[in-house]
């Protein structure tokens, strides 16, 4: 249930925190600060204590004045002794009132509190490590530890929340309105997705007569390359990317760049996790799918069954009965190729993809680099207009001038028409993958506009997301009944636990507010879960599963809210709460430290010891431990042995060796991850 702050409640009364901090402490409550929260019920109780209060005091006045008379006159000595001890008791009492408070905003380091409070920050270093907490200069600080520090220097933590800025709502898309007459037929543009070495690249090999893959490390596509073949009357461009990672980041910044999603599947293989993650994402966007099966020349393929199980994800082959275009392939003997991109072309006609050749370039960065010999380098893909040489451009805060193009066989290009990828040299600096670029008439023009953008994005950097901001905005809307959708990414531990939570989930639905699963499969939580829920603004949901290290930074960095539950009722509890508008954050526990298990041994008394490094944080005898294998929680216990070498220590920080026994578990495995707990106070 939401609660409402001190602070907040002091200034509707028209008193000092100070006092409905006492009052609250009075009643039993315990709080400590003016940012410490009270339940509804709690305020109902400050409030009446504070109005009886004050009702008492006003009865009390006349006879505190009769009495004060009789006093005067029986006894003037005793009236000078009662006004020198108001006197002495006066600036005491005005001393506890006026007590200052500060505005911290959420998640600040030392170093941002240092300017705040105009104390060194080496020093708030050494003062919270004396209060036992360990941080850097650069860490960010929870508010509890703020408020904790704040009161060492006698003031007093206002805890707010730091305003969220995406990138896209910084560097506005360019819009261009163009007439119709004006407009003609441009290529399709294809971002091939799908499970790894479900043969993706090897099929793009086939219709570019290329051997790129065996270029690859390991035959696995490390960077993003577009590439334009000949098929038709105006070719198809073919974005092949290192999965859906780069889809979806460029979704999250505006870039809505795919026309048509090629969806890779292998017969031999069938549906797997990251299929389905490529289906959720591609749907996320609205983007029209055509499935290619692949591997249909291997004896077990089974194209029928692949078909089938898509029908579970609600891609329905034309062959029974649905709308979604699904062709066989093999991109080893180039069987049904032709048939592929037939139907490519035939979707491209059906969704009339059209632009304005004869016009100002514009489009988007799919990606850029350093290369030996050209500088920076970026590969584009025109939207609207033609790109020439020469051309003068912006994108972000970088600015070029078309020093020279080239396609994807290093062949020099002097035009490039809308619907076309080209690598283009003479960038000032690496623009951003997802920023759009647009041609403007002169270097003056392009340098303004790039330092225009520079000088908005500044601060972006240091701009934070935060869970807070996200939860409570998300709140805010779903209370004014702005918001009609709660969008959801579920991660378990099973199939069945996934199964009924999705089940749960969706009867949770009103006609108000529904819920919408964007994503769910099993498996720990990984980055792919977190850019997807920044794309399409989801909660992410884990029933006994965890975030991996950089998925949990990259959610915090982003304020995505991952939520993590062993009881199915808890999580369904937690999105009630939500779809009323009154969800707050989960603080029960924190995670102060990762370890990763690089081997293991047998010690006496012990058992099996966990020989690992701290990657993150710091490792704490006798504190709570998960042992998460592939992301899932496979054991829950505590830290009962910590080595430093041959000595016992209470205590191992970050970036160290030790060696680590778990209680009364032994399956331990090389690859194993553990995550240190820390209990916290729920607000």
């Amino acid at each position: 249930m939401a609660k409402k702050r001190i602070h907040q409640i002091a200034k509707e009364l028209d008193v000092a925190s100070a006092d409905i901090v006492f009052l609250a402490n009075e009643l039993g409550i315990k709080v400590k600060t003016a940012s410490s929260g009270l339940t509804p019920e709690e305020e109902e109780l400050v409030l009446l204590a504070f109005n009886e209060k004050n009702s008492t005091q006003e009865d009390a006045q006349p006879d505190v004045v009769e009495t004060k008379q009789v006093v005067e006159e029986e006894d003037s000595k005793t009236e000078k002794i009662e006004e020198s001890e108001d006197k002495a008791v006066k600036p005491s009492t005005e001393n506890n009132i006026d007590i200052q408070i500060v505005e911290v905003p959420s998640g600040s380091t030392p170093e941002e509190l240092s300017s705040i409070i105009n104390i060194e920050a080496t020093q708030i270093v050494g003062d919270l490590m004396s209060l036992g907490i360990m941080q850097s200069m650069t860490s960010e600080l929870k508010d509890s530890e703020v408020e904790s520090l704040l009161e060492k220097y006698d003031l007093m933590a206002e805890m707010v929340e730091k305003v969220e800025i995406k990138r896209s709502e910084i560097l506005d898309i360019e819009e261009f309105a163009d007439e119709e007459e004006n407009l003609t037929v441009r290529a399709p543009i294809i971002t091939v997705m799908g499970h790894v070495d479900h043969g993706k690249t090897s099929l793009l090999d086939y219709i570019r007569n290329e051997k790129v893959a065996d270029g690859e490390a390991g035959g696995i596509t490390q960077h993003v390359g577009a590439y334009k073949v000949e098929s038709g009357d105006l070719g198809i461009t073919f974005i092949d990317t290192p999965g859906h990672e780069a889809f979806t980041q460029m979704r999250a910044r505006g870039a809505n760049v795919t026309d048509i999603v090629v969806l890779v599947v292998a017969a031999d293989d069938g549906i797997m996790p990251q299929t389905i993650e490529a289906i959720n994402h591609s749907k996320a966007a609205g983007v029209p799918i055509v499935v290619a099966v692949n591997k249909c020349d291997l004896p077990d393929a089974n194209p029928s069954l692949v078909k089938a199980d898509l029908t579970k994800y609600e891609i329905i082959a034309e062959d029974l009965g649905g709308d979604t275009p699904v062709v066989e392939v093999s991109a080893l003997k180039g069987d049904g190729v032709d048939d592929l991109l037939e139907t490519l072309s035939l979707v491209a006609e059906i969704e009339e993809l059209k632009a304005n050749p004869n016009t100002n370039a514009s489009g988007y960065i799919i990606e850029s680099r350093m290369e030996v010999g050209r500088g920076n380098v970026a590969t584009v893909v025109v939207t609207r207009g033609t790109l020439k040489q020469g051309d003068f451009l912006y994108a972000g805060g970088a600015f070029c001038r078309v020093k020279s193009m080239f396609d994807h066989t290093n062949k020099t290009l002097k035009n490039v028409i809308p619907g076309s990828p080209v690598d283009i040299i003479g960038w000032d600096e690496s623009p951003n993958s997802g920023d759009q670029f647009v041609a403007v008439k002169n270097q003056k023009e392009a340098k303004a506009k790039a330092e225009e953008n520079k000088t908005l994005l500044k601060d972006f950097d240091s701009s934070a997301y935060t869970v807070q901001s996200r939860v409570s905005e998300m709140m805010q809307l779903l209370q004014e009944g702005e918001l009609n959708t709660i969008n959801i990414i579920l991660k378990a531990d099973t199939n069945g636990s996934v199964e009924a939570i999705k089940d749960g989930l969706l009867k949770l639905s009103s006609d108000e507010v529904q819920i919408q699963i964007v994503h769910s499969a099993v498996g720990g939580i990984v980055l792919s879960d977190v850019d997807l829920a920044g794309a399409t603004s989801s909660l992410i949901l884990g029933f006994n599963v965890r975030p991996d290290s950089q998925a949990r930074n990259m959610a915090q960095s982003k304020g995505i809210d991952v939520r993590t539950y062993q009881i199915i009722y808890e999580l369904l509890d937690d999105i009630t709460e939500a779809l009323q508008g009154e969800m707050t954050i989960k603080t029960e526990e924190a995670v102060i430290g990762m370890v990763d298990v690089r081997t293991t041994f047998r010690a006496p008394k012990v058992g099996v010891v966990a020989g690992s490094i701290v990657t993150e944080g710091r490792v704490e005898l006798n504190s709570k431990a998960r042992l998460l294998r592939d992301g899932v929680v496979i054991y829950e216990g505590t830290v009962t042995s910590l080595r430093r070498f041959k000595d016992n220590v209470e205590s191992v920080l970050e970036g160290l060796e030790c060696g680590i026994g778990l209680t009364d578990y032994k399956d331990i495995k090389e690859g194993d991850v553990i995550e240190i707990l820390g209990e916290v106070e729920i607000k």
